[in-house]
């Protein structure tokens, strides 16, 4: 026995020793690199009866069953009189149950199978998703299409859903970053369907009939498509889907126009009055549509500008350098047709307010004039591209990948081509997007916070905040009426 021991122990030492003479230092470990290829979405395509489409794959890893449906329908499709019904949808598509089954009922019946029902509704796509275990497929299955197509909307669950939303109102300019965001939006787009809000009056005129109609208007097997996953047989699943497809008429859809052509904002400071001791700071303009040739190129540029966390430029500098912020950075935002917004963000105390806005405007101004380092370039490249498989670590997440990319009209080759696109960003391409796309003379700059003292400044940047330029003061919106506040 003692002889096995020390026989163990030598071999031990051995193979130790052979490990320090290949790497004496972690940095000296050398890994084979990581090789993945997306999956074609062609190979996982479907249609069943009535034309619904669908992306399918088996994975049976776990005896479970998923399924969601993308349906092109949101809020951006309500009428201004009717803003919030989509809210009101969101809320009511499961709880307000179906020609058969009470709201309660489904709830109910989906929690004692252990699974999962829920339905959200967007800016243009909503989409209901189910989970169950595969022994519950069948049953799952005939939820999930009765909610789908069948939904009535009654009234008590709806009066209870309209007061709580109402109720809510009430609090909709307690929270700064909340005024913050959808002021500024407000400001870049303007007055219309992207810009919205309900008040007491559009959610109490709410009714049934109105849920209803819209309901009938957008949901039909040609305006959505299926992600599905999980432990079945394909052609077994088509089977059984295509019962309820092939009861699934639905309508010609008819879009309303929606908006384009923005007039920019006036650049200076527009100020909204909230009795804090911080400034919640948006600085910025319209930004660009995701279909946009440069869009890759952009998406390295913001990564080293703001958008990289705590290796970027804004934080270096803001956070890192100076100790004014914990929040702080910049982003490209996307919406599905329109141009996002553009802006650096930053969450600082009201003395420093205008000391932070001057930093990141140089920081707007850096990345336009400064070439990059090839430091920035390899962690904005490396980033992307080892985080690209992110979005296939399930069956289901690639499913719904696929089916977004056909519902918002991008290429099916958008997964294949886009480590391509990335890689071929060069940093004369990062300031040349940066030279066309951020312009520091043309931010607006919208600060919520205590005007006093944000106005003063501090001892690195002593006021007034029209050193930045013109400043315009905003009154909030009271939010149950949709009307200005007069401050005092």
């Amino acid at each position: 026995m003692k002889k096995t021991v020390i026989a163990i122990l030598a071999i031990a030492f051995i193979c130790v020793g052979l490990g320090l003479g290949q790497a004496k230092h972690p940095s000296e470990l050398k890994y084979p690199s990581l090789k993945f290829e997306p999956p074609d979405p062609k190979a996982f395509r479907v249609v069943y009866a009535g034309g619904l489409r669908a992306y399918v794959q088996e994975d049976r890893s776990l005896p479970l069953f998923n399924i969601t449906a993308l349906v092109n329908c949101g809020g951006l499709y309500a009428p201004k009189e009717k803003a919030g019904l989509d809210t009101v949808l969101g809320d009511q598509l499961i709880k307000g149950g179906t020609k058969t089954r009470e709201g309660t009922a489904i709830e109910e019946r989906i929690d004692f199978l252990g699974g999962s029902l829920n339905f959200n509704v967007g800016e243009r796509i909503s989409t209901l998703t189910l989970s169950v275990l595969t022994k519950d497929l069948d049953e799952g299955l005939a939820l999930f299409f009765d909610v789908l197509m069948n939904p009535v909307f009654r009234e008590e669950p709806l009066k209870l859903a309209k007061a709580r939303f109402v109720e809510q109102l009430r609090q909709a300019n307690d929270q700064p970053n909340g005024v913050l965001s959808r002021e500024y939006e407000k400001l870049l787009y303007g007055d219309n369907a992207l810009t919205w809000q309900p008040t007491k009056a559009s959610y109490e005129g709410i009714t049934a009939a109105d849920l209803k109609a819209f309901h009938a208007k957008y949901f039909s097997p040609k305006n959505a498509i299926l992600a599905v996953s999980g432990d079945f047989a394909k052609a077994d699943l088509k089977a059984k889907i295509d019962k309820f497809a092939a009861g699934w008429k639905g309508q010609t859809v008819a879009f309303p126009a929606l908006p384009k052509g923005f007039p920019a904002a006036e650049p200076g400071v527009y100020f909204i009055q909230k009795a804090i001791n911080q400034g919640y700071i948006n600085l910025g303009h319209l930004g660009i549509e995701d279909t946009n040739p440069d869009f890759f190129a952009v998406q390295v540029m913001n990564f080293i500008l703001g958008g990289g966390s705590f290796t970027s430029r804004i934080t270096t500098k803001v956070r890192s350098d100076e100790g004014l912020s914990y929040n702080q950075g910049s982003r490209f935002t996307t919406r599905w047709g329109f141009p996002g917004t553009f802006s650096g963000y930053v969450q600082t105390k009201s003395s420093t307010v205008g000391y932070a806005i001057s930093l990141i405007l140089a920081e707007f101004n850096r990345i336009r004039t400064e070439p990059v380092s090839d430091a920035e370039m390899e962690t904005a490249i490396n980033y992307f591209l080892e985080s690209f498989a992110d979005a296939f670590q399930s069956a289901q997440a690639t499913m719904s990948s696929f089916a977004n990319l056909e519902m918002t009209g991008k290429p099916m080759d958008y997964y294949k081509t886009f480590r391509t696109k990335i890689q071929a960003v060069t940093k004369a391409r990062v300031q040349e997007v940066a030279t066309k796309y951020v312009h520091p003379g043309q931010a607006a700059i919208m600060i919520v916070g205590d005007f006093e003292p944000c106005n003063k400044g501090g001892d690195k940047w002593p006021g007034p905040l029209d050193k930045l330029g013109k400043v315009h003061r905003i009154n909030l919106i009271d939010p149950m009426t949709g009307e200005e506040i007069k401050n005092p």
